[in-house]
């Protein structure tokens, strides 16, 4: 299971490696993957961003979000990035117009 402390580790390497520095560990793209998969699969569900948020933009609230709690990085990672989404982008219902379906029935000779 991947925990808070896991991520963070893979935040710091990610935030050098944006920045120009260079990182260490090989496994930087893991942050970004990890995030995006999570934001991929929970988005319109459990939060809303908005049209047009990067993923560069996702990871960025992430890393900021654990940074700012570091009492839970013992957690596993998931719930800790979905809070975070959620924190940052809450869940928006967008209203869709109601379509009738109109079925019309060919009178078979």
């Amino acid at each position: 299971m991947i925990s808070g402390y896991d991520l963070i580790g893979v935040w710091r390497e990610y935030k050098k490696l944006e920045s120009g520095q260079v990182a260490v560990d090989m496994n930087i793209g893991d942050y970004r993957g990890y995030v995006a998969g999570v934001c991929d699969v929970c988005n319109r569900w459990l939060f809303t961003t908005p049209e047009g948020t990067t993923q560069g933009q996702v990871c960025a609230v992430v890393g900021k979000w654990l940074e700012e709690h570091p009492q839970r990085w013992h957690e596993p990672a998931m719930p800790l990035v979905i809070q975070a989404l959620q924190e940052a982008f809450p869940y928006y219902h967008k209203k869709r117009k109601k379509r009738r379906m109109i079925f019309l029935l060919a009178e078979k000779r």
